[in-house]
């Protein structure tokens, strides 16, 4: 076990001002680039920056585009079209399926929007091109087409029922007598609400900048109301799912019942991948870090990590993805004071991230944790440890080639070397 050495009270002011201090810090962040499964989110820096959460990881895990947009490319059979839609399906495949600098997105749209997708509404081979035009409309940057046609995406599969009822797709999902059409709808009806969830909150960004400058603090807040509510909407489901999963292996082994699952990656579902579940964790973990919710964010976090088992599995994506997880928590443990437990988190996450030193993952959660670390050790007035810390983040975000981890970095070493 880690224990912090000194308390933080005698380098810092007072509990209520260093509260104060870490709000003003929390209301500051800002996601600038998180549609990757564990991207860090990039912070400013200000008074007290120690109490910042650490600093901008780029590259991260491509978790969240595995688990969840999959859903999206799914046509099914060419027979299934009557011929001029299938035309249409194959120019709007050529003009998308190009590299990037021959892609023709608009032209990719207006095929597949010209092939009419309003018969057999919900069918899964439908469902999957409305999926896909909306994908190509995010791509293009179009949000409000993108928010349009996820929100007619699960209008199609869910109604308006399913969409405030999640215990109904709940019955779907663990109902083995379903059809296999409509349990696989209502899968990417799950990962739709996570996409319509992302794209609220990436909306809610840009209208937060706008709002800057028209001074009107309110533009972005429908954004992230719906953002919070799709999230929340997503995790209903699943947790209902995993727990009604778990507690019926319970009735079959004549184990209790029990509201707290093990979240052991062998007791999920078979339509729960690790990957999915722990990418939603993270989405929504994310989006609660950035509007200062830590007690929804950790727990999510926790449990993310309990499905990586911690990395002990010694595999190279366990291992990097766990330190990056560990990253977050030290974050948050930093953002609520909660030094000791910043402390633990990245001293575990950095012993994870040195297993695999060319991984690039691991990379960039030791520049965030090694920041972290060198952030608790200057609260404790610990300044030489803390000047080791820092110098090793400025080194290793050389490598990275990240210019703003090395700016933060930089800039809390001036801070200690005074």
């Amino acid at each position: 076990m880690f224990r912090f050495a000194a308390r933080a009270s005698a380098a810092v002011a007072s509990r209520a001002a260093q509260q104060q201090a870490l709000g003003n810090a929390g209301r500051r962040i800002r996601q600038q680039h998180r549609r990757t499964f564990m991207a860090m989110p990039s912070f400013r820096v200000g008074d007290n920056s120690w109490r910042t959460p650490v600093v901008v990881i780029s590259a991260a895990l491509g978790l969240s585009t595995i688990g969840f947009f999959a859903f999206s490319t799914f046509f099914g059979p060419g027979s299934k079209y009557p011929g001029d839609v299938r035309k249409l399906l194959r120019e709007g495949g050529m003009a998308y399926l190009r590299t990037a600098d021959k892609q023709d997105l608009p032209k990719a749209v207006d095929a597949w929007v010209q092939s009419d997708p309003e018969h057999s509404r919900d069918a899964p081979h439908i469902t999957g091109l409305v999926a896909r035009i909306a994908a190509v409309y995010h791509e293009m940057g179009d949000l409000e087409n993108t928010v349009r046609l996820y929100k007619d995406l699960l209008s199609r599969i869910l109604g308006d029922d399913g969409m405030a009822d999640p215990h109904t797709q709940v019955r779907v999902l663990l109902d083995e007598k379903q059809p296999k059409d409509k349990r696989e709808n209502t899968l990417r009806a799950l990962g739709c609400a996570n996409k319509l969830a992302e794209t609220y909150e990436e909306r809610a960004m840009r209208s937060k900048r706008r709002s800057a400058l028209l001074a009107d603090p309110d533009l972005a807040s429908h954004d992230v109301q719906e953002a919070s509510r799709w999230y929340q909407w997503c995790l209903q489901v699943v947790m209902l799912a995993y727990q009604n999963h778990y507690n019926h292996l319970q009735l079959e082994k004549k184990l209790p019942l029990t509201n707290t699952p093990s979240f052991d990656p062998d007791t999920l579902p078979k339509f729960l991948s690790v990957e999915v579940v722990t990418s939603l964790f993270y989405n929504a973990a994310a989006f609660f870090s950035t509007h200062a919710q830590y007690g929804f964010a950790v727990p999510l976090l926790q449990r993310a990590l309990d499905l990586l088992r911690r990395g002990a599995d010694g595999t190279e994506t366990g291992v990097c993805r766990s330190s990056v997880l560990m990253s977050h928590l030290a974050n948050a443990a930093v953002m609520t004071s909660n030094l000791p437990a910043a402390e633990k988190w990245a001293i575990d996450g950095l012993a994870l991230a040195k297993r695999f030193p060319q991984n690039a993952d691991c990379l960039n959660s030791f520049v965030a944790l090694t920041y972290n670390l060198g952030a608790v050790y200057e609260a404790a007035n610990k300044h030489d440890d803390a000047r080791v810390q820092y110098r090793q983040a400025i080194e290793v975000a050389k490598v990275t080639d990240d210019s703003k981890a090395q700016e933060l970095a930089t800039e809390a070493l001036n801070r200690v070397a005074k």
